[in-house]
């Protein structure tokens, strides 16, 4: 691959990384639960300090590139960049937490409209991080390891992968807060559409990719 290409892949991937973290940022703050990969660190800073969501968010990836890491019995380079990527994205999940305002508590059809913006957006920076097909979160490459490990399809164990995370989250906060604070309808709303989003907007973009590339061919 060529020096040029890669670099507007991992510009593509980056710009993906911090769209998809605006997007949870905007589940998030529709006060109606968030992600299944974001409900742990999310439920934590409620314990904490929201503002350190993306300090939670960090940690929680560091731990499954370890987990990547044991799986894979290797470490290498390209794992290696996962993490000031990681750390790129969990400083994007920050600034955008203290720029988009919090809708908990307030009119229900504000939260429902951060919730379908945040679906919307999040989808579309998964899109373009699978797109630019360079380099994956921590989170996504511990389940395709897990997933190659157990000969399993990536779509169940991911399933799985989501659920555990939700459980755990909903048990903290239970624990804790005596009630399911983090984690809600915009938690399940977002397990279910964003991965219908995700192909929309993979076909709309190779569509796009495919036609730019035909009009170059004819000139």
């Amino acid at each position: 691959m060529a020096a040029k290409e890669t670099l507007r892949r991992y510009l593509m991937f980056l710009a993906g990384a911090m769209i998809c973290a605006t997007g949870i940022t905007f589940v998030t703050r529709a006060g109606l639960g968030t992600s299944p990969v974001s409900s742990i660190p999310f439920v934590l800073s409620l314990l904490t300090d929201q503002k350190l969501m993306g300090v939670f968010t960090f940690c929680f990836n560091m731990l499954f590139l370890v987990g990547e890491a044991a799986l894979r019995r290797r470490f290498t380079r390209t794992q290696a960049l996962q993490i000031p990527v990681t750390l790129f994205f969990s400083l994007c999940i920050d600034w955008a937490m203290a720029i988009i305002p919090s809708q908990y508590g307030g009119p229900c059809h504000w939260s429902i409209l951060y919730l379908v913006i945040g679906c919307c957006v999040m989808a579309l920076g998964i899109s373009l991080e699978v797109m630019a097909d360079v380099i994956m979160l921590p989170a996504e490459a511990f389940v395709r390891a897990l997933s190659q490990k157990l000969r399993k399809e990536f779509g169940n164990v991911k399933v799985c992968f989501d659920s555990t995370l939700t459980l755990i989250a909903a048990c903290i906060a239970l624990a804790a807060l005596h009630k399911l604070n983090g984690v809600g309808i915009g938690t399940l709303a977002s397990a279910l559409a964003v991965g219908q989003l995700v192909k929309l907007y993979s076909r709309l973009l190779r569509h796009a990719a495919a036609r730019r590339a035909g009009g170059r061919a004819a000139q």
